[in-house]
């Protein structure tokens, strides 16, 4: 099936920012099956999934994916880097949703289904409770699982007096020590400060050589994680998410899925309320699944479930 690709961009909710869009579609739009849109992860870019988004678009599906706020191309000259603005992660789910309204006039008669990697899961699981009525499904890929409530409440704490002392654009190397820096000494010796992202090691070089990707978050950046982390851990969150089709995908070495547990906590939490979910867990395979030597058959399970969702 043919193809085409064009680029947009949108006023973002806040700083006076313009976030950029890729969207990948059949050329023909009768074609079309359904909608994906894609938040991509932290530190990360529109462009790493590009390769994915053609494989299904020429399988009948439109992809949307944009680069947040403080990411890629949404960072104006003199803007920052890993800032999200006052309004915190809520700026980048209320930009998701322009990117929806936006896809949504073009493809009004075909389901819409959200997925998000990392980060951008966790931005997935906050846009669907608040916008959940207009999704058909929900893929979250590399999530967490439910953190500590002391530990979750301490970060909190430690979070907000560092961003009060030091600026909210400020960095600090303590919430990268806390974060990807733990993360990758599961898998010492390693060779780069990214080897928990994939075992492809080319994928890893790639990823590790890309400016637009691995910076530090700014200071406020991780601490707006650490509260959506909050949000979308507590048992309101559960009760709130829509009965609509979730997928959640993993690596069994993803230390942010806590090497499967937490994933595993999540599928069960969300059975408890009733929701209709499947986990996949890919052994041996770690955080970056559309990176990772098995990426063909991460793509097809996607596939799949994006048929399921658009035959219903």
């Amino acid at each position: 099936m043919d193809i085409v690709q064009r680029e947009m961009s949108f006023d973002s909710c806040a700083d006076d920012e313009r976030i950029f869009a890729r969207i990948i579609e059949p050329a023909e739009k009768k074609n079309v099956k359904a909608v994906l849109q894609i938040a991509h992860g932290m530190a990360e870019h529109s462009l790493l999934y590009v390769d994915f988004a053609r494989q299904m678009a020429a399988d009948g599906y439109v992809v949307a994916v944009n680069d947040h706020l403080g990411h890629g191309k949404s960072v104006s000259a003199g803007g920052a880097y890993g800032y999200f603005g006052k309004g915190g992660c809520q700026n980048l789910v209320k930009d998701m949703h322009k990117l929806y309204l936006l896809v949504h006039k073009d493809y009004p008669g075909v389901p819409y289904v959200l997925m998000g990697h990392s980060m951008g899961s966790f931005l997935a699981r906050s846009y669907a409770v608040r916008y959940g009525g207009e999704l058909a499904a929900v893929i979250c890929m590399g999530t967490c699982g439910n953190p500590d409530a002391a530990v979750l409440a301490a970060q909190k704490r430690l979070s907000d007096v560092i961003v009060k002392k030091k600026g909210e654009t400020s960095h600090d190397l303590l919430f990268a020590k806390l974060s990807t820096v733990k993360y990758n000494k599961a898998f010492a010796p390693f060779l780069t400060p990214n080897d928990w992202i994939s075992r492809d090691e080319a994928e890893v070089d790639r990823y590790t050589k890309d400016p637009l990707c691995g910076f530090d978050l700014t200071a406020s950046g991780y601490r707006d994680i650490v509260y959506l982390q909050a949000e979308i851990s507590s048992s309101g969150w559960y009760k709130k998410m829509p009965q609509i089709p979730i997928l959640l995908l993993s690596g069994e070495k993803d230390p942010v899925g806590d090497f499967g547990k937490g994933v595993r906590q999540v599928e069960k939490r969300l059975k408890k309320t009733g929701h209709n979910v499947r986990l996949v867990l890919y052994p041996g395979a770690r955080h970056a699944l559309l990176s990772e030597i098995n990426k063909q058959e991460v793509y097809d399970e996607i596939a799949r479930f994006l048929a399921s969702v658009a035959d219903n």
